[in-house]
């Protein structure tokens, strides 16, 4: 596409360059043969060149001493939350995990523009790591395949090789029924289509935006090969760093005709475990992506011009990202660990599940006020029975009331006087 356009613009520059009529002397030729090299050569530096044409490619920069503040803040953030977790019980731990867990599947598959059902994909880890309270219907192939990659990736001490990135790339696309959803499943794509581009659609009968083209197939294998020696290889560059670059430059190559994004995530995930230790399963770096979403992809693109390798912006992005990500697990535990104390509180005394399930949405934040209607379709009961299970909860002293006639609504009973669970324990870390 790129060369037809450069040939058009040739063409009507050499019909600029000579004189129309039958008559063409030597030096009209010689005139005409300049004008078209020098066009050429103008048009070439005019249009626009990836990264991967630089012939050095890859050899990556960054200004280190720009990274020394993200850096800082992520692993003071990464501190606060190893601390929270030192002093939570187990069950308080497992449900973090699990929400984690299922925050990454869910939500790398949304930044593709494709919904996971939570409840669904929660069953299936729940089940996977053989926990109580997994439903005993398995989920849809996709939904699995997603499960699968999330999992293994918290194995982050295997090393990473083509053959794991296949595995990955057939579990994300699984063959149902002798539908396949891709023409190369479990293997590098082909170009058989025509190049790898990134583009966003304009409408119909304009062009669509190229953002990105990715290096030929056949280079693709060679390309990953020195990518994956640059991971697997334990002494290059700080490892938190090494996690920016490694899922960058898997983005570059955009090895796969699919599945290049969710695979990328899960290669950065795998990467942050290494350099941070089994805690960072905690941590939902998609999850972050997915509110930081339009930022993301601005910040890939940047990176992946001709005009510099120097990957500064990109890994600066990145860094704080993850800060930002370890913030939002330390918000989650800490309800996690505020619902424990909450129910602790009020052990004694008797709620049915429709209670405890509007009290824990309750303390998870719930989005509003909570009144007799929202409760009746939350809970699926009549009106007059919500009504009765609300003033029952007010009886009881865990929800006060507020308004009245039509606009009552309820909330839970003095939420600020339940203490923030880092203040649960001395400096001994025993608990209060």
């Amino acid at each position: 596409m790129r060369d037809a356009r450069e040939e058009s613009v040739n063409a009507r520059l050499a019909g600029q360059c000579v004189e129309s009529g039958p008559d063409y002397t030597h030096i009209k030729r010689r005139i005409l043969d300049g004008c078209v090299e020098s066009m050429l050569y103008y048009t070439h530096l005019m249009r626009k060149t990836w990264i991967w044409e630089d012939p050095t490619w890859p050899s990556y920069t960054y200004d280190g001493s720009r990274l020394l503040t993200p850096m800082a803040i992520s692993t003071q953030l990464y501190g606060r939350l190893t601390g929270l977790l030192a002093n939570a019980s187990a069950d308080n731990k497992r449900e973090a995990e699990i929400q984690a867990l299922v925050a990454d599947a869910v939500d790398t598959s949304a930044i593709e523009g494709e919904k996971l059902d939570p409840a669904t994909v929660r069953d299936s880890i729940v089940r996977r790591l053989s926990l109580p309270g997994a439903g005993i219907r398995r989920a849809d192939d996709r939904t699995e395949g997603v499960v699968d990659v999330t999992l293994d990736a918290l194995d982050y001490e295997a090393p990473v090789t083509h053959e794991r990135l296949f595995m990955w790339h057939s579990q994300l696309f699984p063959i149902v029924r002798n539908d396949r959803p891709l023409r190369n499943i479990g293997q590098y794509r082909d170009d058989a289509n025509g190049p790898m581009t990134i583009q966003t659609s304009r409408g119909y009968g304009r062009s669509a935006i190229v953002h990105y083209e990715a290096p030929p197939a056949e280079r693709v294998y060679d390309e990953v090969s020195k990518l994956l020696a640059y991971i697997n290889d334990n002494q290059s560059d700080d490892r938190m760093i090494r996690a920016g670059i490694a899922h960058v430059w898997f983005e570059q190559i955009h090895p796969f005709e699919d599945g290049n994004g969710r695979i990328g995530r899960a290669l950065a995930d795998l990467l942050l475990s290494r350099a941070r230790g089994p805690e960072n399963r905690y941590i939902s770096l998609s999850r972050q992506i997915l509110k930081e979403q339009k930022e993301y992809y601005a910040a890939l693109e940047g990176a992946q011009t001709f005009e510099s390798q120097d990957l500064t912006n990109w890994l600066t992005w990145f860094l704080t990202c993850y800060g930002h990500a370890a913030e939002s697990t330390i918000a989650i535990v800490d309800d996690v660990l505020r619902a424990t104390k909450f129910f602790a509180m009020f052990s004694d005394v008797t709620m049915n599940e429709r209670q405890k399930k509007i009290v824990q949405r309750l303390l998870d934040g719930f989005d509003g006020k909570m009144n007799a209607g929202r409760y009746s379709r939350m809970t699926g009961v009549s009106h007059d029975t919500a009504n009765r299970d609300l003033h029952d909860l007010v009886a009881k002293g865990i929800l006060t009331r507020e308004g009245g006639s039509k606009n009552t609504s309820y909330q839970l009973v003095s939420l600020t006087s339940i203490v923030s669970p880092t203040a649960w324990y001395t400096s001994s870390g025993s608990a209060r």
